[in-house]
């Protein structure tokens, strides 16, 4: 039977059968498998090609699309491609640690930290940095690629990182071997072949569940000379800390949507839409699902769905208690794990778990999950051992019946992802957000959000809120009267520009929609620009490069060589820091003082350096601009963040004590972006300082909550980007120079072009002011402009 297709499947197929790029944002249950295999009906005479990431969804999908489009995994492409090559080394039997060890040429245990990382561990160590790196975009393997060891602080950590790295590279280079020696794996070839760059011979390509795209297909899905469609639901995205991006968000094409959920109806679309406004997505679902639809209290829910392991053992427990034969997806291998692990560290014995091994206590293991936030993923595996005991744990798992034979599912949210039950019951994990000092509503993290977005949309026919029933609370807790939308309790025009931008809603995004429309032609400019530039330079021998303040430090280098200061934000750090205000995280009344006189005194050497009183060589003028970031950390966030150098302060502490520990890599760093900036800045170093601008804050800065730009140079608005994945870049940059283009509304800086400039690959582009906001699709010239953005974001107030 021919189904009709609803109007936004047909508005699908349209704009791909005009040639047009698309990102399908597909709720839950929209079919939007089926709306490809619609669009690509359109193209019979194109050649086609479906990716999915599972290759059960690929031949699924076969049975829909015709002979012209191909249906493949990301792994069978780089398989017929660069694979086969190493087929005869596929499904080898594994290396036994000692001898994969004798290639490497580890051959002693590591003493870091006074504990000892044996042999056999930094092999799987090695491994698992080769893994990341295979899954990443980048071009080497580096020092962050390695995991965080628990049980061993930041310092330590890095150290363990440097010393395995030229083991992984070795690694590397034996894998590439036609005849190595190392296990190889399907995602080595992968990430072989996406290094290749490669053309994947397609006139159009259909990318599913684009939101979940790893880095390494990332690139080579943007570099490709097709016609793309990217598909999926951003609001779905829960595997964010797992190395998973969404490419569709910032996907330069037509955004469409399908909210005409086919698996349930109104009752449940309408509890998923109030999910998914706090997930920060503008799609609404409508339901059509077969049959009837209820919320409410559930007798017998097909399956319980939890926030994490600990909640869904209690649920097991409570199951098994009552003779009901129950399933926990995914296995019960994950408690048991810990259980065994837990035995070992409570008899003094060490255990080999990869997540424990550094342990010598389990006591020590509780004190990691309380007291250290990298532990938080492991905190619900501890408190499950903690509240049932080992011995109830394994119990549990013994008895755990096959799906096929239980009579409910007992699921974490993570796992039931792209699964679905007649009836469903949330289970507990799902907290509302807590309040502050002073009883005030915190926001909801999308993070949350979105899971909660998932587990409500796996119900077809019955769903049961349980553990969300919070949701009335909380929204009343966090309603403004502003008409104008708040986020999280703050009204939107007083966010400042750059924040405004990620929302749809707020007044600034408003105000572009209607009269700056388009600026597809242009992001594309730029992509195709950035596609011609080397890979970004980056620190490749530290775990965690502190990637925020090298940005903020790049920038005060540039300015800096231009005459500049170091701009308002620094001096307003510092004076919160000399302040009475509350500062979430800061040391206490001592250390404060302390910081507040060592950035007096970092503003005095700067001065004296810029005056010519003093002069500072290069790396000494790094290191002090990096201590200033973390001043503007503070005017930026409201707080001292826990891994800032300012956290740790004591009345002791003076700027020297600052610019000691400061890390070596980040002056090799800087020093290799400022040598990129050479040729391209070099003409506007020409025309002298009278011509320089920086950090310029413009008239309208004040009507929102604020605005500054990094240079004006000759006429030439510039904003430095530090990024490495510059490819990632796009509406948001571009609206941004708009913005600062229109803040300046009595044209006080003479702007007259407008440009990104990429530290780390020393590229720039820049475009005429007029050519841009033409091919925004300006709708007046700009004074007109500046006087409408003016009057509109007035409105607000």
């Amino acid at each position: 039977m021919t189904i009709e297709p609803t109007e936004e499947q047909q508005n699908a197929r349209d704009v791909f059968a005009d040639g047009r790029e698309l990102a399908l944002i597909a709720g839950a249950g929209t079919g939007k498998t089926s709306t490809l295999s619609l669009m690509a009906g359109t193209a019979s005479h194109k050649r086609g090609l479906y990716i999915a990431f599972n290759r059960g969804i690929a031949e699924e999908a076969k049975k829909l699309f015709g002979s012209g489009v191909e249906c493949r995994t990301v792994h069978q492409l780089a398989y017929r491609a660069k694979g086969s090559q190493y087929r005869h080394r596929l499904g080898a039997p594994r290396l036994p640690s000692k001898v994969s060890a004798r290639v490497l040429g580890i051959d002693r245990d590591l003493d870091v930290d006074g504990k000892s990382i044996e042999i056999f561990q930094q092999v799987r160590l090695v491994r698992e940095m080769v893994r990341r790196f295979c899954y990443s975009a980048d071009t080497q393997i580096m020092a962050h690629h390695m995991e965080r060891l628990n049980g061993l602080d930041e310092d330590a950590n890095d150290d363990v990182a440097r010393t395995l790295l030229p083991f992984a590279q070795r690694a590397w280079e034996d894998l590439q071997l036609v005849e190595g020696r190392l296990r190889f794996e399907h995602d080595h070839y992968l990430k072989m072949w996406a290094l290749e760059e490669p053309d994947l011979k397609a006139d159009f390509i259909l990318l599913d569940e684009a939101q979940d795209t790893n880095a390494v297909f990332e690139k080579v899905f943007l570099d490709q000379d097709a016609q793309r469609v990217c598909v999926g639901d951003p609001a779905q995205q829960i595997y964010a800390w797992r190395g998973a991006r969404d490419i569709m968000s910032g996907f330069q094409a037509e955004h469409l949507h399908l909210t005409r959920s086919f698996r349930f109806g109104g009752p449940i679309a309408d509890v998923a839409n109030r999910w998914l406004e706090h997930a920060e997505s503008p799609m609404r679902l409508t339901g059509h699902g077969p049959g009837p639809t209820r919320v409410g209290a559930l007798a017998r829910p097909n399956a319980v769905l939890c926030r994490g392991n600990a909640d869904a053992l209690k649920e097991v427990l409570g199951y098994l208690e009552r003779g009901v034969p129950v399933a926990l997806a995914g296995g019960g291998q994950a408690l048991s794990s810990i259980a065994e692990a837990a035995d070992l560290l409570k008899t003094g014995r060490r255990t080999f778990h990869p997540d424990l091994f550094l342990f010598r206590t389990w006591q020590e293991v509780q004190d990691f999950v309380e007291s250290d936030s990298d532990g938080q993923e492991l905190r619900p595996l501890v408190k499950a051992v903690d509240t049932f005991g080992t011995e109830l744990i394994r119990d549990a798992v013994e008895k755990l019946s096959d799906e096929s034979q239980a009579q409910v599912v007992v699921s974490t949210a993570h796992k039931a992802k792209g699964r679905q039950w007649d009836a469903v019951r949330i289970g507990e994990g799902f907290t509302c957000p807590p309040k502050d000092d002073d009883g005030v509503q915190l926001p909801m993290l999308t993070a949350e959000a979105r899971l909660a977005y998932v587990a409500v949309t796996r119900a077809r026919h019955g769903l049961d809120i349980g553990a969300l029933d919070w949701l009335d609370s909380y929204e009343a807790a966090v309603a403004g009267p502003d008409r104008h939308g708040h986020i999280g309790g703050r009204p939107m025009i007083d966010l400042p520009l750059t924040t405004q931008l990620r929302y749809p809603s707020s007044p600034v995004s408003e105000f572009f929609a209607q009269h700056l429309p388009y600026c597809d032609g242009i992001v594309r400019e730029y992509q195709r620009y950035v596609g011609t530039l080397p890979h970004p330079v980056q620190p490749f021998d530290v775990r965690r490069p502190n990637l925020s303040n090298l940005g903020r430090t790049i920038d005060y280098r540039l300015r800096l060589s231009f005459g500049g200061d170091l701009g308002r934000a620094v001096d307003l750090g510092i004076d919160v820091l000399g302040s009475p205000v509350p500062l979430p995280g800061s040391p206490d009344t001592a250390g404060r003082k302390a910081l507040y006189s060592a950035g007096l005194q970092l503003l005095g050497v700067v001065e004296d350096h810029l005056s010519g009183r003093a002069r500072i060589d290069d790396a000494e003028l790094t290191r002090l601009c990096y201590v200033a970031g973390f001043y503007e950390e503070i005017m930026r966030s409201g707080e001292v963040r826990r891994q800032s150098m300012l956290a740790s302060a004591s009345s002791a502490t003076d700027l020297g004590d600052l610019v000691d520990m400061v890390p070596s890599y980040v002056v090799h760093d800087i020093a290799d972006q400022l040598r990129l900036s050479r040729v391209p800045l070099a003409p506007f170093r020409e025309s002298g300082p009278s011509s320089y601008v920086c950090g310029p804050v413009f008239t309208g800065s004040s009507d929102i909550g604020g605005a500054d730009a990094d240079l004006i140079l000759d006429g030439l608005l510039l904003d430095c980007k530090a990024s490495t994945r510059p490819h990632r870049l796009g509406r948001e940059e571009v609206y941004q120079l708009a913005g600062y283009l229109l803040l300046d509304y009595s044209d006080a800086y003479r702007i007259n072009q407008v440009g990104l400039y990429l530290s780390r690959q020393g590229g720039l582009i820049a475009w005429d002011v007029h050519e841009f906001l033409r091919r925004l699709g300006a709708s007046a010239p700009l004074p007109r402009l500046r006087s409408d953005f003016r009057r509109h974001l007035r409105g607000y107030r």
